[in-house]
């Protein structure tokens, strides 16, 4: 099933430049590939601050 989308003037340039960039044949193709990179984004950054100390709050900050 082939439908229409309606989006602005600069959200379809911005599309087209992304689409010459991955070398993609069509802007389905490109829409697929931006829905994959955003889904995994969601993953990507479990466990990404292993080296990040466990948050201690300083006396000043405390108000008492």
């Amino acid at each position: 099933m082939v439908t229409t989308i309606q989006v602005r003037e600069d959200v379809l340039e911005r599309l087209a430049a992304f689409k010459n960039q991955i070398g993609a044949k069509s802007m389905d193709e490109t829409i697929r590939v931006l829905l994959a990179k955003a889904k995994s984004l969601e993953k990507s950054h479990f466990g990404s601050l292993k080296k990040l100390e466990p948050f201690r709050r300083d006396e000043i900050d405390r108000f008492g």
